[in-house]
């Protein structure tokens, strides 16, 4: 029998309880969240090499049978470079071993970038056409230069009519503050092994020698450009010389010069695409990064770092001189 006395009636009794587990309950279970993701991105940055992420498919439009064909639709979007490339390929490459992807709509909005991830980006259309799927561009608001090269390859190109496109050429960037440094009183030197290693310094004054030297790597480069348009456009390369002198055109203007076969929107290309594959009732998918811990920690680590005005890095990129296939 128990020996508490009853309360009276109408009467609540309070019993007295120690805070101090609770606190300590609370305390723990934000360290052992953090303990957990902290060790989930280890994990996940340890064996991120052995198997390539797949990205996620995310349904468009048409067939909601998982087992239906396909048509996907790669996005080439921002300046060609670093992370914008790495996505690109990844994507064009998932499609183009997935066997139910019988089709592929590559959307460009691009002012272009570097002539490395542009020609990269383009090697993999050519391989997704090798592989018998057919390639539609649909170009949005910016189609320019590097954003261009990686069009070429495609069957077909359509241009939204506002589109700006065009802009075929290549320019390597030289700054030079060799002015400047005299006027303040700061003096460079380079100590190199190699009569060129030096060339294009931005803090010493060009030299002829050195300016005909970049003319004839822009010049190479711009070759291989006409010949990917060529090639692409089915033209010969006195007609893509022509077309291809760095002018931007408009919509209108780029299908009158054989740069794009049709005015349109997404939804046009993507019509096109079942067309030339021979689909009757295909899914639309288009694909997504995963979301993955490390990603997140990077990113707010990045969000939180605040770089010097002047560092390492941003020394490296004055002094390496930059060719682009880029809109200016």
């Amino acid at each position: 029998m128990s020996t508490h006395p009853s309360p009276p009636p109408g009467q609540t009794i309070f019993v007295e309880r120690n805070a101090k587990p609770g606190c300590l309950r609370r305390l723990l279970w934000p360290v052992l969240l953090v303990s957990l993701l902290l060790n989930a991105s280890y994990l996940s940055r340890e064996t991120s090499g052995l198997t390539p992420d797949r990205l996620e498919e995310q349904y468009v439009l048409g067939s909601i049978n998982p087992a239906a064909d396909k048509v996907a639709v790669v996005r080439i979007e921002g300046l060609i470079a670093l992370d914008t490339v790495d996505h690109a390929v990844s994507q064009i490459r998932q499609a183009r071993t997935d066997e139910k992807v019988k089709a592929v709509v590559l959307r460009v909005d691009s002012p272009g970038g570097t002539v490395t991830g542009s020609d990269q980006i383009w090697r993999e259309v050519e391989l997704l056409k090798r592989a018998g799927k057919p390639v539609v561009v649909s170009m949005g608001g910016l189609a320019a230069s590097g954003g261009y090269y990686v069009s070429a390859p495609a069957d077909l190109i359509i241009a939204e009519p506002t589109t700006t496109t065009g802009s075929i050429g290549v320019i390597i960037e030289l700054p030079n503050a060799s002015d400047l440094l005299d006027k303040v009183g700061v003096d460079f030197r380079a100590v190199t092994a190699g009569e060129w290693k030096n060339m294009g310094s931005p803090f010493e004054p060009f030299t002829d020698r050195e300016l005909a030297r970049f003319q004839e790597m822009v010049d190479d480069t711009y070759d291989r450009f006409l010949r990917v348009v060529a090639q692409g456009r089915k033209l010969t390369m006195a007609r893509a010389r022509e077309v291809a002198d760095g002018k931007i055109y408009t919509a209108a203007e780029a299908l009158s010069v054989g740069l794009v076969d049709r005015l349109g929107y997404q939804e046009d290309a993507i019509a096109e695409a079942i067309r030339l594959a021979d689909l009757e009732s295909p899914r639309v998918v288009r694909y997504n990064r995963p979301f993955s811990l490390g990603s997140l920690f990077s990113f707010s680590a990045a969000s939180a770092s605040r770089p010097a005005l002047i560092d390492e890095k941003t020394i490296m990129e004055l002094r390496t001189p930059r060719m682009l296939m880029i809109l200016r």
